[in-house]
């Protein structure tokens, strides 16, 4: 308990680190043109706050399989976070920009929830609330090409292409009382991951009134890669532009499906992020 809580005071101080040292570098750079055709670079520290669903293939008593849908909130897996780290950093000169982004996450002991569990003929009820123990370690990586294709006082507009990879590792263990056939009464699964996507999408800003300061980002992709598997992932939200930068707060979504007879069958993402972007 005392290293997990340890490891989770690093990473919040990783974390302002980065803001404190980004925003004494780019104190002075109030007012930077990104677009002025020298290079410029953002780097965006953020936290992000999603449910992670998760829908897996397990095998039964009787032979054959289950779908299963687990669900698993932040009340559970903050309170057992072994590390994360997430940020965006961006180099732009002129309309052409390169952006990678890095979500990293290690949960431990987990209380999900089983949700629903699909047979042949569809649902299948549980008699009674189902709760399992899930551990998760993911890395997200993306990495981006893009071009703006439109800019103007009421916004800007970026066309882009790339490539993103997801390292998955999880282990279920289920224990439970429920009827013969549904699912095993104990046992676990666990599943590695690695996925390569080609992505392709917009993304941009739109002002709000005539000041400027207040907007609205927006991010949209949809890929397709190695694991018979096809992937989108959506933001939007509001920001505020302060003379050292900007601070943002969205709704993010990351959905991956699969096809086949992989124990891992969808796997969503989905919550707030905040976080504060400083440019120079």
């Amino acid at each position: 308990m005392i290293r997990k809580k340890r490891l989770q005071a690093g990473f919040w101080a990783t974390v302002t680190g980065a803001a404190l040292l980004a925003s004494s570098g780019v104190a002075s750079a109030a007012g930077v043109d990104m677009y002025d055709g020298q290079w410029h670079y953002s780097l965006t520290p953020y936290a992000w706050f999603p449910n992670i669903n998760q829908t897996l293939q397990l095998a039964t008593p009787l032979g054959g399989g289950k779908s299963v849908d687990i669900e698993v909130k932040p009340d559970s897996y903050l309170s057992n976070l072994d590390f994360a780290l997430m940020g965006t950093f961006e180099a732009r000169k002129g309309d052409w920009a390169l952006a990678m982004d890095l979500v990293y996450n290690d949960f431990s002991g987990q209380q999900g929830k089983i949700k629903t569990v699909h047979g042949p003929e569809g649902h299948e009820p549980l008699p009674i609330d189902v709760n399992v123990d899930v551990d998760i370690k993911a890395l997200i990586w993306e990495g981006i090409g893009s071009y703006t294709a439109a800019r103007s006082s009421a916004g800007t507009l970026d066309v882009f292409g790339g490539a993103r990879y997801l390292g998955l590792k999880t282990s279920t263990d289920l224990s439970f009382s429920g009827p013969e056939g549904v699912l095993e009464r104990s046992g676990g699964s666990s599943n590695k991951l690695n996925v390569w996507d080609g992505i392709v999408g917009v993304r941009g800003a739109v002002s709000l009134g005539d000041g400027g300061d207040w907007f609205v980002p927006y991010y949209l992709d949809i890929g397709a890669g190695n694991y018979s598997n096809w992937t989108w992932q959506g933001w939007t939200g509001v920001g505020y532009r302060f003379d050292w930068g900007d601070i943002v707060l969205v709704y993010r979504n990351l959905s991956y499906s699969t096809t086949g007879d992989e124990v891992l069958q969808d796997m969503r993402m989905a919550g707030p992020a905040l976080g504060a972007t400083f440019r120079w």
